[in-house]
C-alpha cells in the first residue's frame, strides 16, 4: 500500500468513527429527556421544583399517593455535564 491510499482509508476511519459517535450521542440523549427520576424525601427538600432546577433537571414535585419522593422530570443530560 501507498501512503495515499493508507490515508484515505485513515480518513474514512475516522469518519465512520465520528458518524457512529454522533448516533449513538443521539440514542442517549432521546432517551435521556423524558426520564422521571426520584431524587430525595419530600420532608428534606422543602422545594421540589427548585431543587430539581438545580440539578439540572426541567422540573420537580412530590408525586400521589403518599407524596413522599421528590421526583425531577426532563433532560437528565445536563446533570452529568455540569457534574
Amino acid at each position: 500500500m501507498d501512503s495515499t491510499s493508507l490515508s484515505f482509508i485513515v480518513k474514512k476511519l475516522i469518519m465512520l468513527i465520528v458518524v457512529v459517535t454522533f448516533l449513538a450521542s443521539i440514542v442517549f440523549v432521546v432517551d435521556g429527556e423524558a426520564k422521571t427520576i426520584c431524587q430525595a424525601k419530600c420532608e428534606d427538600v422543602a422545594d421540589c421544583d427548585g431543587f430539581c432546577k438545580r440539578i439540572g433537571f426541567d422540573s420537580g414535585k412530590c408525586f400521589p399517593p403518599l407524596y413522599q419522593y421528590c421526583c425531577c422530570q426532563g433532560c437528565v443530560i445536563w446533570a452529568f455535564i455540569d457534574s
